[in-house]
């Protein structure tokens, strides 16, 4: 996909269509065609309706992929908010809007451009070349016709055709880019001191009363995870369309059982302890985690249906053709965990916070005390750093990113100049910066002249990126959209 946009010598473009247009959508050609029902219009965009089982595809898609690009190390739930619902339904809008302007304008894409683009998909190529039989059987593994998936690749390549001249359109002058090429290439020099949270910690008391309110006012953190014990039955390869259907049915109308399925497919029943509503369990094989840990069964387990009617899940798809439906053996709510099993715990956190304040305190004093002239006594040899320093997750010189940051946000109108910075958990501590220089280089050094040609790119990416987000605004009006967020709230029933 987007291979004609890789083409094109200003290759920005095509991570433009990767943030407006999502790979693999629901109506492209990269689809997996999965079982799904219609149960009702979640927009409409002009004539066009987006049904809810091709958001939920969608949807899912996006879960799955960025849990494998995270290695599958983050719970699905958070993944799974009613603002990731919406953002998903706004990418289908977008890419139906576009298809709408792409006819609009009868774009045609050529027999030649449609057979490029198939040919360099990597999974139908054998030694860096098209192959025929390899094309047939992804074809048939996804129960496709050669026809209608070169509909699809046209249409794919016709919805690019609207961003990429959109982005032809857009221009940034280069004084602009220079301009900010300067800036963000700029040095400044800086003697620090470091005031740690750990060295304040000596004789700071906490009284019964704050560990009191303290644990009272945050009784959600000190509570055990709700959890169930669960049995669970499910294909481990693809099944067969009929077998899906079959699976779906005993689960369904057999909700007391899991054995009527089990049986029919000579699948054993597992049983799986301590599924949490929340989190991610590592110590749990991945292969399991990510049946377990799949949204949809997660919001099935812990469903009034399945919980309190002790009724199976239904079946969900963990990925095309592979399902799998479990019930609800035990189940342990979450319950507050006593105050004296977390007295500790709570005790240490008020110290810091109290250590964070005194430091803080510490930092400003200091910062007031230099004045020009004054004794810089305490502080630490020069050091450059540099704006992109501040992008460094570890920072750079020993000094935090976030400290950076503030360094290259104070006024330099007049130096030296001091500032602190206050503590927080990720600096572990106050730091008192004294500013000694700062140095912004000429327009035609050569560090400028290598490095504007890469900030003009970044430039012309966002104005293309604005630009089609304010040309999409306009023709969504024109179009007449209308979107039914209500209808993707995560339900309690079947």
């Amino acid at each position: 996909m987007f291979e004609s946009v890789r083409r094109h010598q200003r290759i920005f473009l095509g991570l433009i269509l990767v943030l407006i247009i999502p790979s693999f959508v629901v109506v492209g050609a990269w689809d997996l065609i999965a079982p799904g029902s219609d149960a009702g219009t979640v927009a409409t965009v002009g004539r066009q309706k987006i049904q809810k089982f091709e958001w939920e595809r969608s949807h899912q898609q996006r879960i799955d992929q960025i849990r494998a690009q995270l290695g599958g190390r983050i719970d699905p739930s958070l993944l799974d908010t009613q603002a990731s619902r919406l953002s998903t339904l706004e990418d289908l809008v977008t890419q139906q809007v576009l298809l709408h302007a792409a006819e609009s304008l009868r774009v045609r894409i050529s027999d030649e451009q449609m057979r490029r683009t198939i040919s360099a998909i990597p999974a139908v190529q054998k030694d860096g070349r098209f192959d025929m039989g390899l094309y047939q059987q992804a074809l048939k593994a996804q129960g496709l016709t050669a026809e209608g998936f070169e509909q699809r690749v046209r249409a794919d390549l016709a919805l690019e055709s609207v961003p990429a001249a959109i982005g032809r359109s857009t221009m940034v002058p280069r004084s602009v880019a220079r301009r900010l090429t300067q800036s963000g290439l700029e040095t400044r020099v800086v003697r620090v001191k470091k005031f740690p949270i750990a060295e304040a910690l000596a004789g700071i008391q906490v009284s019964d009363a704050e560990l009191q309110a303290f644990y009272q006012a945050n009784a959600k953190t000190f509570q055990t995870p709700e959890e169930v014990d669960i049995a669970l039955v499910g294909f481990s390869k693809p099944a067969s369309a009929d077998q899906v259907e079959q699976f779906s049915n005993l689960v369904y109308e057999q909700s007391d059982s899991l054995e009527p399925a089990a049986r029919k497919f000579n699948l054993a029943i597992q049983t799986v302890k301590s599924v949490r509503r929340q989190g991610p369990d590592e110590a749990r094989p991945a292969e399991l985690q990510r049946i377990v840990g799949h949204p949809k069964m997660l919001q099935a387990l812990f469903s009034t249906d399945v919980l309190v009617n002790k009724r199976n899940t239904e079946a969900v798809e963990i990925a095309p053709g592979v399902l799998a439906s479990a019930r609800v053996i035990a189940h342990r709510p979450a319950a507050p965990i006593p105050l004296d099993r977390v007295r500790a715990q709570i005790e240490r956190q008020l110290k810091e916070q109290k250590a964070a304040e005194r430091v803080t305190d510490l930092a400003q004093t200091a910062a007031k005390a230099l004045t020009p002239g004054a004794a810089t006594t305490g502080l630490t040899a020069a050091k450059t750093l540099s704006r992109a320093d501040s992008q460094k997750p570890a920072g750079a010189a020993d000094i935090p990113s976030e400290v950076i940051a503030a360094v290259f946000s104070a006024d330099v109108k007049s130096l030296p100049a001091a500032i602190s910075v206050p503590a927080s958990t990720k600096t572990a501590a106050a730091w008192l910066v004294v500013i000694e220089s700062a140095q912004v280089p000429a327009v035609d050094s050569p560090a400028v002249k290598e490095a504007v040609a890469r900030e003009l790119q970044r430039l012309e990416m966002a104005s293309t990126q604005d630009a089609l987000e304010r040309w999409i605004s306009f023709h969504r009006q024109a179009i007449g959209v209308k979107t039914f967020p209500e209808k993707l709230a995560k339900t309690d029933s079947r």
